[in-house]
């Protein structure tokens, strides 16, 4: 069984990830240049604000569970191209996937609300490393796999 203070550090981290998020995405976002800007400011620009909104959310639950919300980020990755920043961006979300996956192997410690919590932000945290993932060309699509689909012979 999981002591609730376990739990408590657990989410502490997730939220360092948060933090973490906040800076290194607005910082992509004033930094991004070129032809790209114009798309990729917005993204970083939402993005620090979504992680703003998940910190405090997570600082709520900590503080309900009678823990004190860290105010130390976890690791900031500084890029200055596009390509970089994106790996920095998915390195940073595969993190706070971890993170958060760490807190629902303990959240059995809180309630079955807090558990179900922690399973939404799982859930959102796969989805942003799904779609960096595709951002950073991670994932590959065999041509036999499209041809396969599409009813074509290769």
């Amino acid at each position: 069984m999981s002591s609730k203070q376990e739990l408590i550090d657990r989410l502490n981290k997730a939220m360092a990830w948060e933090l973490a998020g906040v800076i290194q995405y607005m910082q992509a976002a004033v930094m991004v240049t070129g032809d790209a800007r114009e798309i990729y400011r917005e993204f970083f620009h939402e993005s620090s604000e979504e992680a703003l909104e998940h910190a405090e959310v997570v600082g709520e639950k900590i503080a309900v569970l009678g823990g004190v919300p860290t105010v130390e980020p976890a690791t900031i990755r500084q890029a200055a191209s596009i390509d970089d920043m994106l790996e920095a961006a998915l390195a940073l979300e595969r993190d706070a996937l971890k993170a958060w996956e760490d807190a629902h192997a303990v959240a059995e410690a809180a309630n079955p609300g807090t558990l179900f919590w922690i399973e939404e932000h799982v859930a959102e945290e796969q989805e942003h490393v799904d779609h960096l993932e595709k951002l950073t060309e991670k994932v590959q699509f065999a041509s036999s796999d499209i041809d396969e689909a599409t009813g074509q012979s290769g």
